[in-house]
């Protein structure tokens, strides 16, 4: 990794991380994810200073290339992410569709209690 790569990919990671601080200063991003994301940035940021040692490891691990070795953790880093995305996003549809059947269910009582003449919130 050149001098100029490894500064250029050290100002993206230090603009990923602070880009990920202001999301969750506006609560745009929720801290529980928040951590995921510093997780990813901070590695990002480690890789660029730290290019070097990516390469011993790789070799290591037996890819012919150091771009090889990125790509396979990146794939498996998305995987990864959209594995907990997934879970939050099936956890919230349950909820959503609670929420409705209890919503659904109290017009209903809400519409009984108008026929009947009763007040509602008894």
């Amino acid at each position: 990794m050149t001098e100029t790569l490894r500064i250029v990919a050290g100002f993206f990671a230090v603009g990923f991380l602070l880009m990920i601080f202001e999301l969750v200063r506006r609560r745009r991003l929720k801290e529980s994810y928040s951590l995921t994301w510093f997780f990813v940035g901070g590695s990002l940021l480690a890789f660029s200073l730290f290019g070097d040692r990516l390469d011993s490891l790789a070799k290591l691990l037996g890819f012919a290339q150091t771009s090889n070795a990125i790509l396979v953790f990146s794939v498996f880093l998305i995987l990864v992410l959209l594995l907990g995305l997934s879970v939050a996003v099936s956890r919230l549809s349950e909820l959503t569709q609670t929420l409705a059947q209890e919503i659904g269910l109290l017009k209903h009582r809400l519409e009984g209690e108008r026929k009947k003449g009763g007040r509602p919130d008894e």
